[in-house]
């Protein structure tokens, strides 16, 4: 999976700064859509490329963990793998974006255009209305498109599976921090009966 801080990373640079092609492609005068449809399609993007793997890693992630700071070049190749991961994110967003989003965003634009203007309608109710329904129109196949992605990459069930695993994990530390260490296998009664047993010695 590309990994959670390079995706972060991408979407604050591409999406929040605003560093792309596509955003400097709607600053011409002929794009009127809102950028709700955008937004979407973004996070569309955004959770395709969460279930990617990228690069893989040669060691796993407890291992590098374990080894601190021993092995200094598997900590700069670590670096340099998150840059290149933020950087072919942020590529892929701006690539789809601006060839296939806009495309999109063309398409409805023309077909609503088409149809205002055989109602032939005065011009600023033609371009409130062209707003409103474009927005309408790109917004309702981002959703789909988001929700298409989310239900394909199983997503929800990932992430609430992954919060199941981290409460068990931090009840599991806290619990060990409690009530003391406790060797896999070996259930609570036995430690305080053997607990008991030394208290009577």
């Amino acid at each position: 999976m590309a990994r959670l801080m390079a995706l972060i990373m991408a979407v604050l640079l591409h999406s929040v700064l605003g560093i792309s092609y596509y955003y400097y492609f709607r600053e011409s005068p002929g794009s009127a859509a809102p950028l709700l449809g955008a937004w979407l399609f973004s996070a569309c993007v955004v959770t395709l490329l969460h279930g990617v793997r990228m690069f893989s890693s040669a060691l796993p992630a407890d291992q590098r963990f374990r080894n601190g700071n021993r092995n200094l070049r598997g900590n700069e190749s670590s670096w340099a793998s998150l840059l290149l991961e933020t950087g072919v994110c942020c590529l892929v967003l701006d690539l789809t974006l601006s060839k296939l989003w806009h495309r999109i965003e063309s398409l409805c634009q023309c077909a609503i255009v088409g149809i205002l203007q055989a109602l032939a309608v005065e011009e600023q109710t033609f371009l409130v209305c062209e707003y409103w329904t474009l927005g309408l129109t790109t917004g309702l196949i981002g959703a789909c498109l988001l929700w298409l992605s989310l239900w394909a990459t199983a997503l929800p069930q990932k992430l609430r599976c992954g919060m199941l695993d981290w409460r068990r994990t931090l009840h599991r530390r806290c619990s060990a921090l409690i009530f003391g260490s406790l060797e896999p296998g070996t259930p609570m009664q036995t430690q305080s009966q053997g607990s008991a047993q030394s208290f009577a010695n």
